[in-house]
């Protein structure tokens, strides 16, 4: 049960990045409309896409980590996977939560930095807890 619910926990949190820097990536006015975030100024748009890029790139590892379990129930990866994540999850949040801090960056930017740290703190207490398979 426990290893289905991780495999569910990379599907999700994959799909939730993979669709956000697709969203970010083709239609950023859109997106930062769905999160409550301000226009930017239309040169800043290539940022946004650019930062889209970065962010399906990571959803979409969480993907990558998982075809060794899917194929031969290798959960090497994902603890790989789980761990560097969480690592880019933490530099975002801190980052986050200084632009929030300074006015670089608007209140509406919150769920960001939010979300980051929760889930960097849920998988690195995964991986260093043993939580993954294969950790014994």
């Amino acid at each position: 049960m426990a290893n289905k619910l991780l495999f569910l926990y990379c599907l999700l949190a994959g799909t939730m990045d993979a669709s956000t820097g697709l969203l970010l990536m083709t239609a950023p006015e859109f997106t930062l409309g769905l999160m409550g975030i301000p226009s930017v100024h239309p040169e800043a748009m290539v940022f946004i896409r650019f930062v889209g890029a970065f962010v399906f790139g990571v959803g979409s590892l969480y993907w990558l980590a998982l075809w060794p379990v899917w194929k031969s129930g290798n959960w090497e990866w994902v603890r790989s996977c789980l761990l560097a994540t969480a690592w880019l999850r933490l530099v975002v949040f801190v980052f986050g939560c200084v632009a929030i801090g300074t006015g670089a960056l608007s209140l509406q930017w919150a769920t960001v930095p939010l979300s980051d740290g929760l889930l960097a703190i849920l998988q690195g207490w995964l991986v260093l807890t043993g939580k993954v398979p294969g950790d014994e």
